[in-house]
């Protein structure tokens, strides 16, 4: 765990390296990749891949360089009618996408990928799966130091066993270090995500005349316009559900540092070098605290912050057909829409709204505060392995390949941390595009700082004191920078 700060450190270099890859092509084509959380379901996605004009299979061809993979791929099918199980918290869209990158994979070797998605509390159902000797197969996670505490636990299976660390570390370089640990590589990273983005309502930002703002100055200005004409301009929720409320408010303090300090403060804030009770630290729930507390500015304040279901804090941006938006912002990262805007949420299918700057909803880049600092938050998502048995290597070697998100990227829309994918599958995607301009354009990338501290802080203290910062409304902004640093474990 004392390796952490280097971790965080190796993940800069995303900006070169996930986004690198990606086409800064059309800028038209609505997404859906979807969001995180949602009722519980299980699946068996044994069916083919969806079918095209010309279809073509979603897979890597052999050699692959991975041996489990190669042999689970070849004619004879090896490991026909056997099962592998996983957990994911990936549902709607999301888990449609993985459904569509592992179609072709169980048809071409045989094997079942039993799919447990649990949108609520899925980190706790893994816990208590774990604790309890009944682990699933593999799963998905989006906490790095959650990774390495299951390590620690001998819980888990070293994939540098396996799988060719050299080769790893080629394709994922600037991942694969959050959970490597000396020779030991305990996940295979999966996904990778912006969070440095605002969702607005195009056509009601025209209709009124609001640009978008490029610095805090304009982000503060503009909302006190729409304060004037009787709106709200942020529609915030503290996340959740369950035992996660809190994460969002995380994000909106861990992006504030990042446009005020030097990444070189942020990371040290990670590993407790910095305390949350530093200056710096406290400037950053002042300022956020300065814009969500503010009357008007959020509907209710920030008890309803704390409140506001994740899932429908953006409805009222839908007022009117977005015409007339109860609010007008909302701090999320790419997976949000549509999955959650309220005819898909509540219908299913597609969603009448567009995503795009000349659409219904679009995307701009969270505002500069200090000129000198900006970087931009990020966060990934990668995959542990629990058991090891022949397909269940292969699985995971499938995950590692390009081809392993291929089916995600192309039909709703992922960014693969892999830097061997092919910029073309990532083209015509806007919210890939806005994604990657973000990152593009950043000084630096900071990984979600909460997902990087120790779990007991991360998703714990910090989740719960920031909840409870915001029912106070940020009066209480000392005691609750003490109690996260007095929680912070002492080892």
């Amino acid at each position: 765990m004392g390796n952490r700060p280097s971790r965080m450190a190796v993940f800069v270099a995303i900006v070169g390296l996930i986004v690198g890859a990606c086409s800064p092509a059309a800028t038209t084509a609505p997404s859906t990749a979807a969001a995180t959380t949602g009722p519980a379901a299980t699946t068996a996605a044994t069916q083919g891949a969806v079918a095209t004009a010309a279809p073509a299979l979603n897979l890597p061809k052999v050699p692959t360089g991975y041996t489990e993979l190669d042999a689970a791929l070849g004619s004879s099918q090896p490991d026909k009618g056997k099962k592998v199980s996983i957990q994911t918290q990936w549902t709607g869209g999301e888990a449609t996408g993985f459904a569509n990158a592992i179609a072709d994979f169980q048809t071409a070797t045989g094997i079942t990928i039993q799919v447990d998605s649990i949108g609520s509390s899925h980190e706790t159902v893994l816990k208590t799966r774990v604790e309890g000797g009944s682990p699933p197969d593999m799963s998905q996670i989006a906490q790095p130091t959650a990774v390495l505490a299951y390590a620690n636990e001998n819980k888990l299976i070293d994939v540098a066993t396996f799988m060719d660390p050299t080769k790893l570390n080629a394709e994922f370089p600037s991942t694969i270090g959050l959970t490597t640990v000396g020779t030991h590589i305990w996940s295979i990273p999966t996904k990778a995500d912006s969070k440095s983005m605002i969702w607005y309502p195009v056509k009601a930002f025209a209709t009124a005349g609001y640009a978008i703002p490029k610095t805090w100055d304009d982000l503060v200005a503009l909302s006190d316009k729409i304060v004037a004409a009787g709106s709200h301009p942020f529609c915030v929720s503290a996340g959740g559900p369950g035992t996660a409320t809190g994460w969002e408010l995380t994000d909106w303090v861990e992006e504030v540092v990042l446009k005020t300090q030097p990444l070189s403060v942020y990371n040290d804030w990670i590993s407790h070098k910095i305390t949350f009770e530093d200056p710096r630290i406290k400037a950053a729930f002042d300022k956020v605290g300065s814009l969500l507390f503010k009357t008007g500015y959020v509907d209710g304040g920030g008890s309803q912050i704390v409140n506001n279901d994740l899932k429908t804090v953006m409805d009222p941006m839908f007022n009117g057909d977005t015409a007339t938006p109860g609010c007008w912002m909302q701090k999320i990262p790419t997976w949000y829409g549509p999955d959650f805007f309220p005819d898909r949420r509540t219908n299913g299918g597609d969603s009448k709204y567009t995503i795009g700057d000349t659409g219904d909803i679009g995307i701009f880049p969270f505002p500069t505060i200090d000129p000198t600092n900006r970087a931009a938050e990020g966060s990934a998502d990668s995959f542990m392995v629990f058991a090891d048995r022949p397909e269940v290597r292969a699985f995971a070697e499938f995950l590692a390949t390009p081809e392993g998100l291929e089916g995600w990227i192309k039909s709703v829309g992922v960014n693969s941390p892999n830097v061997k994918v092919p910029a073309e599958w990532y083209a015509g995607n806007y919210k890939l595009k806005v994604a990657n301009d973000i990152l593009n354009n950043a000084t630096g990338i900071g990984f979600d700082a909460s997902d990087l501290m120790p779990p007991a802080v991360g998703q714990g203290t910090f989740w719960t004191q920031i909840s409870d910062w915001a029912n106070n409304n940020g009066t209480n902004t000392d005691a609750v920078l003490k109690a996260i640093d007095d929680s912070w474990p002492t080892q």
